[in-house]
């Protein structure tokens, strides 16, 4: 009886339909002597499996999105079983009602699921189950670490799996490639690791301050809605059904606990706003849909909806009645970092560029090394012509440890926009690796390494990178 998601044993559960869910097995890598894997080799296999899924999902590296997704995930790990683990939180976009855990602690969201979910404690149920799933090492304890399989060929097997989801054939094509040239890998799914992550999931959402109940009231609905689409449910209800017993569950462990007061911040109904205009493919339509339900009321949370709406504004090429809304809202809350960035997006799009950096500038004092305000700032900066000003903020955000597809892409342009030819094919570098694609980045570093003329320090970097980048491919290639 599975409940969220497709962490990894839900996924080989739709890939081995012929077994019984207490015996699903795939074949066995190595000997029988193997121990669970560390902490350790459960990260690197889940970074070597990031790299493949980038290459092969679009996820949606909107610096408000990521900022607002991390914080929500990290306010629940610190109240989890296992608060020094380390989590990255992601949202990938597509339309259906779902998440997964992965090796070393990477969790995605399907846009489908913020957008439909009505409260935060919904979100955060769906979130404190998978990061349980993470905390009991029951993905670890999946995998046994054997002699023969390597790095990359574990995380192609992981990202077949997961892929497969969204497309089973090339899922399994995936699958079949891999094991042609590995050791062989069993997993066995358990019933009690769904219940466990129910359970502590649960005590993790109490601790962090949101509604118990907001989990088995997310399911009852899902359920309800279930009857309106016929044969093909939501992937969420088609992979993992949604039974009047886990309903009475999940119900009956909220009962349980100890009442707290719930504290919900309005930037999920601000980060679901952007999500419904990121994901649009209609902006017009997608503004008229905001603004009727501004006009009739029916919305949940007014500023939200308004935010939405100008933001399909802005990207229907309407930064006039845009910045009207926004002002609206800067007329309530002034200090506002979201409304803040909206208004310098909208004097961007209406090529006011002086009052955008004004903006910026005033937003970077009260948030200092703020992701979100850098990167838009710096996004600002380029299409301004301030290359060097965008270049320096950009390294400041490398330098705090910061690494995104995004980030690397901007310091990219900003370096050559910038003269420097061999720190934009380094960088680019970066991108192409952070995004899967090895081959691509080492390219960039041989183009690099051609430019970088008589730099020693420059080159020594970028023949090291170059090094280690065609050790795993030579590595992938060997197994």
């Amino acid at each position: 009886m599975q409940l969220f998601s497709t962490v990894l044993w839900s996924v080989i559960l739709l890939t081995a339909p012929t077994l019984s869910a207490d015996e699903i097995e795939l074949p066995e890598i190595g000997d029988h002597s193997g121990v669970a894997i560390s902490p350790e080799q459960e990260r690197s296999i889940g970074q070597a499996f990031m790299r493949r899924l980038r290459n092969s999902v679009t996820i949606i590296e909107d610096p408000e999105i990521t900022t607002y997704i991390q914080s929500l995930g990290f306010r629940l790990v610190a109240n989890s079983d296992n608060p020094g683990q380390g989590f990255t939180f992601f949202v990938v976009q597509d339309p259906t009602i779902n998440a997964f855990a992965a090796p070393g602690g990477y969790i995605g969201i399907h846009s489908g699921l913020v957008e439909n979910s009505q409260t935060e404690s919904e979100l955060a149920a769906v979130l404190a189950h998978e990061i349980a799933h993470v905390t009991q090492r029951h993905l670890a304890r999946a995998f046994e670490q054997r002699s023969r399989l390597s790095l990359p060929m574990t995380a192609a097997l992981v990202a077949a799996l997961i892929l497969g989801i969204e497309n089973p054939n090339a899922g399994l094509a995936g699958l079949a490639a891999v094991q042609a040239g590995a050791a062989q890998l069993q997993i066995n799914f358990t019933r009690s690791n769904e219940k466990e992550a129910d359970r502590v999931g649960m005590q993790t959402l109490v601790r962090s301050g949101f509604d118990p109940f907001a989990m088995p009231a997310f399911f009852e609905r899902l359920q309800q809605a279930s009857r309106y689409y016929g044969t093909r449910p939501p992937e969420f209800l088609s992979t993992h059904p949604v039974t009047t017993n886990r309903i009475a569950d999940a119900m009956g462990r909220a009962q349980t606990l100890s009442p707290q007061p719930v504290k919900e911040y309005p930037q999920f109904h601000l980060a679901r706003a952007k999500l419904q205009v990121l994901t649009s493919d209609n902006y017009a339509q997608t503004a008229h849909q905001f603004s009727q339900a501004l006009e009739t009321g029916r919305y949940v949370n007014e500023a939200a909806t308004r935010y939405g709406y100008a933001l399909a504004l802005v990207e229907n090429g309407e930064p006039r009645k845009a910045r009207q809304q926004i002002l609206k809202l800067l007329e309530k809350n002034g200090d506002n970092r979201t409304y803040r960035l909206a208004l310098a997006q909208v004097e961007v799009a209406a090529g006011r560029f002086k009052t955008a950096f004004e903006i910026y500038e005033s937003a970077q004092k009260l948030y200092p090394d703020d992701y979100a305000v850098v990167v838009n700032y710096a996004s600002a900066l380029l299409q301004g012509h301030r290359p060097q000003t965008a270049r320096d903020l950009l390294r400041r955000q490398v330098q705090l440890g910061a690494a995104t597809g995004r980030l690397y892409h901007l310091l990219a342009q900003a370096e050559g926009d910038a003269g420097s030819q061999a720190e934009s094919h380094r960088w680019l570098a970066e991108y192409y690796y952070y995004n899967g694609q090895t081959e691509r980045a080492i390219k960039q570093l041989q183009l690099a390494n051609k430019t970088a003329n008589d730099n020693f320090y420059q080159r020594s970097k970028i023949e090291a990178r170059l090094r280690q980048l065609q050790r795993e491919i030579d590595a992938g290639e060997n197994t």
